[in-house]
């Protein structure tokens, strides 16, 4: 009998574990989608008056999240709710409801996010190799002046994957100041140059979200 009961306990907090990280993982996977990186993400003791009640499925198998998330897209942190019923196989039976308690809002000192700084780097990085730049070398050999140009350098791997730049394999540092040493070699394609005919004419830029590849 003992080892019946030990096995039922068992189950259950097995269960527990799997309805918990079952439902982070669809939280994780929204926030991705929805373009916000959680600051904080916790199951709050209380949750009463966040989410309405509901009669067809059941309160004591849905779980729930308090998020601070701060938006990728836009910049600004907010505050949100979400109330996950984890599905059985798969997607299947899987529901999420969120509740914004504050949307994200930048404030005129807020700092850029992260993506827009991306993306304005990598801008003024192809003007300068549309205006006749072909090679980048590491200048000095402080590991400061070496980590800014292991940056610059995945920026320029970031555009290749892009197909707005080509260049040859970047050089290795041998002093170990940092990864690279040099990119030489590096030259703008048609695909770059419509992208920066484009951003002139203040035309919206479809590729925009390949920015993001260079976060490592």
């Amino acid at each position: 009998m003992g080892l019946v009961f030990a096995g039922i306990i068992f189950v259950a907090i097995a269960h527990y574990a799997w309805q918990r990280r079952a439902a982070r993982d669809i939280v994780d996977r929204w926030l991705m989608e929805n373009r916000f990186r959680a600051r904080e993400l916790r199951i709050p003791w209380f949750s009463v008056g966040h989410f309405p009640l509901t009669f067809f499925r059941s309160q004591k198998s849905a779980v729930v999240f308090r998020g601070v998330v701060e938006d990728r897209t836009f910049g600004g942190t907010g505050i949100v709710w979400f109330r996950v019923w984890p599905g059985l196989a798969g997607k299947l039976g899987e529901e999420i409801e969120v509740n914004w308690e504050k949307m994200p809002e930048r404030a005129p000192e807020d700092k850029p996010p992260l993506e827009e700084g991306w993306w304005a780097r990598q801008l003024e990085l192809l003007r300068r190799i549309q205006q006749g730049e072909t090679t980048f070398r590491l200048r000095g050999h402080d590991p400061q002046q070496g980590k800014q140009f292991d940056e610059l350098v995945e920026h320029l791997l970031a555009m290749q994957r892009r197909g707005l730049i080509t260049f040859g394999t970047p050089l290795a540092n041998m002093r170990g100041e940092s990864q690279y040493a040099a990119v030489t070699d590096v030259k703008i394609t048609h695909h770059g140059e419509e992208l920066l005919a484009r951003e002139a004419a203040g035309k919206p830029e479809t590729d925009r979200d390949g920015a993001a590849s260079s976060d490592h």
